[in-house]
């Protein structure tokens, strides 16, 4: 079993700014997938979890090839996380009647899966900022499924059906996915934030030992509790939002704050991929850490960290795919 993660959309949410001379390449919103294939395949096909919408990942999906995803998770409800959401529903679908000679929407709804997209309780279902508020109208096209809670470990399969414990492989799923949620601070409009820990079962011995992929999502700070959670210790990934290098902004973490994070969960013993995520920069600027609004080259210095053994720390790129180890 291969485990690839792909990071369609690695900026902030209002990318760069206008009136001036471009010095940064573009990163577009969040979006991340883990894509799950058995030897052979070819990449970018299997098993497909996205995490977040950002746009444009769904026209990067298509150009570079990849399976249409199984299984949405967003980390919270801001618009750079949801913003290719509606494309991503119907593009799903319109795929799907196209590879399989369909024209009319109502044979399509015969063959047709709705998307589950899953989140905590306020992330989908908050009257005011939550994400169903928005998009209600893609009923049909999405399936809202909510989490029962944080810190408990639950299987999901391809239908999107959620039960705590281990997960019932069936034949017919395609693979056999645990996920563990772990509430973290972001801003007051984003209610329902939280990380995600993400472990894959197999029924091959040799695959026994895979260890868990940590995304981030967005956040400031986390409860003592959540950090010292043992399932953050020696992941194989990390997606780590990182919004500046040494800005300590409202909203989010900047790269100083997540060394000591870094640290903490990366003992050395194993070999752990950090990718620093949700790139912005505009508050170091802001507060004269830099002339400018940091571009590539700076945070390549910055992420160049002190590292234990076996730990790698990178900026993630927009349509960037890192085969885990």
């Amino acid at each position: 079993m291969n485990i690839d993660i792909w990071t369609w959309g690695t900026g902030g949410p209002f990318g760069r700014e206008l009136g001036v001379v471009p010095e940064r390449r573009r990163r577009g919103h969040t979006a991340t997938s883990i894509i799950i294939s058995e030897e052979g395949e070819d990449r970018g096909r299997g098993a497909h979890i996205l995490i977040d919408a950002g746009a444009p990942c769904v026209e990067m999906m298509i150009e570079k090839g990849v399976s249409a995803p199984d299984l949405l998770f967003l980390t919270h409800p801001h618009f750079d996380h949801v913003s290719d959401l509606d494309r991503l529903a119907n593009s799903r679908m319109r795929g799907l009647m196209v590879k399989n000679g369909v024209r009319d929407f109502k044979e399509a709804k015969s063959i047709f899966r709705p998307l589950a997209v899953v989140g905590a309780e306020d992330c989908l279902h908050h009257p005011k900022d939550g994400i169903r508020a928005r998009f209600g109208y893609l009923e049909g096209l999405v399936r809202w499924t909510p989490i029962s809670n944080y810190d408990l470990w639950q299987s999901v399969n391809l239908e999107g059906s959620i039960q705590p414990g281990q997960p019932q492989v069936r034949a017919e799923d395609l693979f056999s996915l645990e996920f563990k949620a772990l509430p973290v601070r972001h801003s007051r409009h984003a209610p329902g934030s939280c990380l995600f820990i993400f472990r894959f079962g197999s029924e091959k011995k040799e695959d026994l030992q895979i260890r868990n992929v940590v995304i981030s999502g967005d956040f400031k700070s986390m409860e003592d509790w959540v950090a010292e959670s043992p399932d953050l210790l020696d992941p194989a990934c990390i997606v780590l939002d990182s919004n500046t290098i040494r800005s300590k902004g409202n909203y989010h973490a900047c790269l100083e704050e997540n060394k000591a994070r870094i640290h903490r969960w990366c003992s050395g013993d194993e070999e752990v991929l950090v990718l620093l995520n949700h790139l912005s920069g505009f508050g170091d600027y802001l507060e004269g850490f830099y002339d400018h609004v940091p571009d590539d080259d700076d945070w390549n210095a910055a992420a160049d960290l002190a590292q234990k053994p076996k730990v790698t720390v990178r900026i993630a790129e927009d349509g960037g795919c890192y085969r885990l180890k």
